[in-house]
């Protein structure tokens, strides 16, 4: 489940810019958004890297990891996260085709579950070509929102209300969530997970081996595999960022190093092509549950509610309130060729999840309303990206049993912040400007509207040549190759800039 630790800070914006943007639920937003570009992400810093986690002494260790790079450290492995009520009718990953046009080979299997579905409704960001920036905001620190510094005002430094979550308890031996972040007592039961270890909206866990740049590891995962198959893409650190549309036009996913992507990774209903779903079920299936730990991830079912065996894909289904699941590669950790994961919690289904600095991410979905209920994060669905080192180790509980307190990154995508709100927000949590803690990065006040009955297609796309990360609301089809002028065209959406430290 998606907890979103929202840290107040940055600077007051002017009051006219206050004016032009509403406050709801704790929250300011502005402007209304169909493209979101991050700008001068990643950073050279540290986080701490679990290295064991102790059945009997209930305890964690830790030891500080270094990294570097573009995007860094969002360059390393990350997993994707959904939490309802939503429903997702397609998901893919994308890479930059190689000189020799990329190649059909890629990790993992493919399953179909032979079940038929009904239609159903359609629901529901390198080079980066703006026709008109509508607003750039620079960020300090952890703050949630910007000061404004050009065009229309977009948004705020106003500090957003933190949003706490944790996933629903979907069986008796489901960890309930504690408000507070002190590690959760052991019991007879499943320990109560602490908010603060269980990154909300986007715990993206890291695979040690994930980053290129890491000083104390190799190249490692997906992106090990893939730099072997389309080449090494993205990974030149930008030497400066800019706010203007002028120099934002020659930068980004356009840019003549990618000549297009190939899709490694995809989802529709009842099928799946490397990428596994995953849930809080460990113990039921696959997986395992502990009085120190509670319950570990494992595959998720055809529904996604209750574990499974085996990976299985996931059928139509929309999700509820609070429920969780989440999605890795279809490459096991067991393989090593792909690189090393690194220290993951022992008898679970351990899987790479999507590394590199150049990748996008592609959704179609719907975020139905659910007003029935009064529960954690009633009403408040989410997408976003976690460390994938975060679920493989502790998702939900004690602060020291993963890195995701300290920095090792989590990206919100699209996040409802309040109960029924029809905005959706952004926000990348890592020590970007704060390094050592999740409280660096920052984010944009401007909103994607919430697709409550027809269903919204959007890209992810990380620019690591330019250290750039859009988010675009797109059309079209996610084929199984993308042109470099079809993603030109959605990232030359009019947008706004959100300027990191």
């Amino acid at each position: 489940m998606k907890l979103s630790t929202v840290v107040a800070g940055g600077l007051l914006a002017a009051q006219q810019v206050l004016g032009d943007c509403d406050f709801i639920g704790g929250n300011y937003y502005c402007s209304k958004a169909e493209n979101i570009r991050y700008a001068n992400v990643g950073y050279s810093g540290t986080y701490l890297d679990v290295t064991s986690m102790d059945e009997k002494s209930c305890k964690c260790k830790q030891r500080k990891l270094e990294f570097s790079g573009s995007l860094s450290p969002l360059d390393q492995e990350l997993t994707v996260h959904f939490r309802g009520p939503l429903r997702l009718k397609q998901f893919g990953v994308y890479y930059p085709a190689g000189s020799d046009g990329g190649s059909e080979q890629k990790p993992g299997h493919k399953h179909n579950s032979g079940h038929k579905h009904k239609p159903g409704h359609d629901h529901d960001k390198r080079a980066v070509h703006y026709v008109h920036v509508t607003s750039t905001v620079y960020v300090k620190g952890g703050a949630h929102a910007e000061t404004p510094v050009a065009a229309a005002p977009a948004s705020t430094s106003e500090p957003a209300k933190a949003v706490e979550s944790a996933p629903a308890p979907l069986s008796e031996s489901a960890p309930a969530p504690l408000l507070e972040s002190a590690p959760a007592p052991p019991s007879k039961s499943a320990p109560a997970p602490s908010l603060e270890s269980a990154p909300s909206s986007s715990l993206s866990s890291l695979s040690q081996s994930a980053s290129p740049s890491s000083k104390e590891e190799g190249k490692g995962g997906l992106h090990s595999f893939l730099t072997k198959v389309f080449g090494d893409h993205g990974h030149k650190q930008s030497s400066s960022s800019t706010s203007s549309a002028a120099q934002a036009s020659s930068t980004g996913a356009g840019s003549s190093s990618v000549s297009g992507w190939k899709r490694v990774a995809h989802y529709t209903p009842g099928s799946t092509d490397n990428c596994t779903f995953f849930n809080h079920q460990g113990g039921k299936g696959s997986g395992t549950w502990s009085q120190c730990f509670g319950n570990s991830i494992s595959f998720a079912s055809s529904d996604g509610r209750s574990g499974a065996s085996n990976p299985t894909p996931l059928d139509d289904v929309t999700f509820k309130s609070n429920e969780e699941i989440m999605i890795f590669s279809g490459a096991s950790c067991k393989d090593k060729s792909l690189g090393d994961c690194g220290f993951h919690r022992d008898k679970i289904p351990a899987y790479h999840g999507f590394g590199g600095a150049t990748k996008m991410f592609v959704f179609e979905f719907t975020m139905p309303s659910d007003e029935h209920g009064n529960d954690y994060n009633q009403d408040m669905p989410a997408i976003w990206l976690l460390n994938a080192k975060i679920p493989r180790t502790l998702q939900y509980g004690d602060s020291s049993c993963s890195c995701w307190k300290t920095g090792c990154g989590e990206m919100d995508l699209f996040e409802v912040l309040s109960k029924g709100s029809k905005y959706m927000i952004s926000h990348i949590h890592d020590g970007q400007g704060n390094d050592g803690y999740n409280v660096g990065g920052g984010g944009s006040q401007d909103y994607f509207e919430r697709p409550l009955q027809r269903p919204m297609k959007a890209a992810v796309i990380f620019d690591g040549e330019n250290s750039n990360v859009h988010i675009v609301e797109v059309d079209g089809d996610f084929e199984a190759s993308l042109s470099a002028s079809t993603v030109q065209n959605w990232i030359s959406k009019e947008g706004t800039v959100a300027m990191l430290p």
